[in-house]
């Protein structure tokens, strides 16, 4: 599984130690006991500065935990545009569906984020153009 104290410093956004973990070795790709990895963790916190330091390092951008959601997922449900932005600007899937049968789409229109949905919306066309 994964590095409790990796994790908790991605979470808590402490670059700098994410950076001497990451450099001393820690895996990018670390997840804990429900495979939410670090860029989980870092997108749904709004942490743009560690999601990009851990895609620098390797990351795997589209792991998918154990109730069906990846990182774009949740940065897309709490309204994180600029981390969803750099998530789909570098290849994240946005036709994952969680547990319940929902897509991050479906989530966004319940909330009523507009903007989001115009984000999620644009890339969905730009891909099939």
């Amino acid at each position: 599984m994964g590095n409790n104290k990796f994790l908790d410093a991605v979470e808590s956004g402490n670059l700098d130690e994410v950076s001497a973990m990451l450099g001393a070795g820690t895996d990018p790709n670390s997840m804990d006991e429900h495979n939410r990895t670090a860029a989980y963790k870092a997108a749904k916190k709004g942490h743009l500065d560690i999601l990009k330091k851990l895609a620098d390092s390797g990351a795997d951008l589209n792991i998918i935990d154990n109730r069906g959601t990846n990182a774009l997922y949740w940065a897309a449900l709490n309204g994180h545009k600029d981390v969803a932005t750099f998530l789909l600007e570098n290849g994240a899937r946005a036709d994952v569906i969680d547990d319940r049968g929902w897509t991050i789409m479906d989530h966004v229109d319940s909330s009523g984020n507009k903007e989001m949905h115009a984000l999620l919306e644009s890339f969905h066309a730009s891909e099939h153009a």
